[in-house]
């Protein structure tokens, strides 16, 4: 054997050991990276110990920052090592340095002076950009409680960390620290993301009419624990689906029918094959076109795991999860949980869902509206206009306009009138809404609660009709349906003025009644 000179051997084995090392340290980054990835910042921390000091370090320590909430510690990280050098190229790294900076920064400007709660279970950090939000704290803790509760069981994951929400003030906040445009939030009125471990979400202070938050908070904790049960590999069409399917669990056994409208959409684009393809909801919903398509592909997911759930139950559920956490791509792993061909459950889905959806009604989506851009549809134009050019049309414009000069008995004198001269009105949920409030400002109880019945019926997650509906139903005695009503006023906007008073009769709890007497505003 041919001896090679000893300090060729001696460059031999320091480059071998050099690219040994080399290996070793990417292995260690790559360890950190699979960490961040499913969310894991325990084993991302541990990792990061074994990491040499230098750029990629300081960069993953400041993802760990955000995602533990540290958004000024992480800042003050990456300028650091931006300052220092090395990261001001065109490479992966110093793109992620800069993506993190941009967040840290744009999270501490939409939070400003932000106040932090936290549950009294400590499984929940609620944030809030202004601190008349902190309202919200003690129902938010209490719905995620029951989530908690019931979705650990369903999908098989329990949070070993407080889950961090930030509530902001502002839809241009929201853009501030997500991938969402403010077209895209005001286009399909988009109020919550789960990104970087934790849910950011619109407070729905600076709502028209409120929205349903609570319902929200559960739909992107849902997403929070699908990514922490499949290691962020489920797809956007199951992620979306499940939480949809989900995110009213917290309340009621099974999900609430499809909108009308919505129910209506999905039939017309399952007979005509127009449907939103799972592909196309990638990389978000909320990056649809419109509102009408981000409704229909939100009802398509939503209606296929329901289908796979009702079907082959909380098990089908869990095999899917599993077998997209082991690696199978998401449609076979539905197909595996169904347990026959992809195309085979899309052609029963389909058969099935045509007929469910068949009486659905054509009718506008209805999205969340933006105080600061939004007008309120009730207060604008000629709310009467589906009367047609009767009478009934002709006396219940001539109300509004007596209402709008606070004559308010002669006013609903007019619209009893166009009551009486045609049945449709008696049936209009406009109309009824018009009088039923005005009937509630002059303590006509027991009218006004027939009245708001019928309006009610059409929009039942309208906060503010739900509050009058409250006060109508408590002063005329009847205690359980004024309850429900004010639960869905509080699950769409507790910062109607009523509420709380009327909360603070209903509740029997002694904490319960101190606190609501205390944001009781009459």
């Amino acid at each position: 054997m041919t001896r090679l000179p000893r300090r060729i051997c001696v460059a031999v084995l320091a480059a071998l050991l050099g690219a040994t090392s080399s290996a070793r340290a990417d292995d260690d980054v790559s360890e950190v990276d699979a960490a961040l990835g499913r969310w894991d910042v325990t084993a991302a921390t541990r990792a990061l110990a074994d990491v040499a000091d230098g750029n990629d370090k300081q960069v993953k320590l400041a993802v760990v920052a955000i995602y533990e909430g540290r958004y000024a510690d992480a800042e003050q990280i990456l300028a650091e090592a931006i300052a220092q050098g090395g990261l001001d190229g065109t490479d992966a790294l110093a793109e992620e340095a800069r993506h993190y900076l941009a967040l840290a920064r744009g999270a501490q400007k939409a939070l400003g002076a932000a106040v932090t709660l936290t549950s009294p279970d400590g499984h929940v950090q609620a944030v809030f950009a202004d601190a008349k939000d902190a309202v919200l704290a003690p129902y938010l803790f209490e719905a995620m409680a029951k989530a908690r509760e019931v979705l650990g069981t369903e999908l098989g994951v329990l949070p070993d960390h407080a889950v961090r929400f930030e509530f902001l003030d502002d839809p241009t906040k929201l853009a501030m620290v997500t991938p969402l445009t403010i077209a895209n939030i005001r286009t399909t009125g988009t109020v919550g993301v789960t990104k970087h471990r934790r849910v950011v979400m619109i407070t729905p202070r600076v709502m028209v009419h409120g929205y349903g938050w609570l319902d929200t908070a559960v739909h992107e904790y849902v997403h929070y624990l699908l990514t922490l049960r499949t290691g962020n590999l489920a797809p956007v069409w199951l992620q979306e689906g499940l939480a949809k399917l989900y995110e009213t669990r917290w309340r009621r056994e099974t999900p609430e029918p499809l909108d009308p409208a919505v129910a209506f959409r999905l039939h017309q684009a399952i007979v005509r094959d127009d449907l939103v393809t799972l592909e196309e909801m990638y990389p978000s919903v909320a990056m649809l076109p419109s509102a009408e398509l981000a409704a229909l592909a939100y009802a398509e997911v939503e209606t296929m795991l329901a289908l796979l759930r009702e079907r082959r139950g909380t098990a089908g559920i869990t095999t899917l999860l599993d077998r997209v956490l082991a690696g199978d791509d998401a449609k076979t792993a539905l197909a595996t949980a169904w347990g026959d061909e992809f195309e085979a459950f899309e052609t029963e889905w389909k058969r099935v869902t045509k007929t469910r959806t068949a009486k659905g009604r054509d009718g506008a989506i209805d999205t969340p509206k933006f105080k600061d851009g939004d007008a309120d549809p009730d207060e604008i134009g000629d709310v009467f206009s589906e009367l047609g050019g009767g009478k009934a049309r002709q006396h219940a414009r001539l109300g509004a306009l007596l209402q709008a000069r606070d004559h308010l008995d002669a006013a609903a004198l007019q619209y009893e009138k166009a009551r009486a001269v045609d049945a449709r009105a008696r049936k209009d949920p406009t109309l009824s809404r018009r009088l039923g409030k005005l009937y509630v400002e002059l303590e006509r109880w027991r009218e006004a609660v027939e009245l708001l019945a019928i309006a009610a019926a059409e929009a039942p997650d309208d906060a503010n009709l739900a509050a009058a509906q409250t006060r109508a139903l408590l002063r005329a005695g009847q205690r359980g349906p004024a309850l429900e009503a004010a639960d869905r006023t509080l699950r769409n906007n507790p910062f109607v003025p009523t509420l709380h008073c009327d909360l603070a009769e209903l509740a029997t709890d002694p904490v319960v009644v101190t606190r609501e007497r205390g944001l009781c505003r009459p």
